[in-house]
């Protein structure tokens, strides 16, 4: 009886030790930066076959991720500025999503036009 109760005993001990209580964010809301995606601009809308424009996001916010897509060409680089190109000629649109420690998330559309 006493190695069942021992047995028990350290098998509650190991559940206790185990679960993790989840980190949660303890900012005051007052102190917390609210997400702002103000701007998405490129140095250039209308460029050459395999040129590269840079993306430039601009937003505030707290611990701001960026997570850039497009339909075609390459995103080259991370962040909030970015390098792109294509290989074809056509116009094409490049989305940028900015996402705060808060999971809020807002998302702008540029687009840019290549010529031969």
């Amino acid at each position: 009886m006493k190695k069942i109760s021992l047995i028990l005993l350290l098998f509650s001990a190991i559940i206790v030790v185990s679960c993790k209580k989840e980190k949660t964010d303890t900012t005051p809301v007052d102190q917390q930066t609210p997400l702002a995606f103000t701007s998405l601009t490129a140095t250039d809308t209308i460029i050459r076959v395999n040129m590269l424009t840079t993306l430039t996001a601009v937003a505030t916010g707290d611990e701001l991720t960026y997570t850039w897509d497009c339909e075609y060409g390459s995103v080259l680089g991370s962040g909030n500025q970015v390098q792109w190109t294509v290989c074809h000629a056509d116009r094409f649109w490049i989305t940028c999503t900015v996402t705060d420690k808060y999971k809020a998330t807002q998302k702008k559309t540029i687009y840019i036009r290549s010529n031969v």
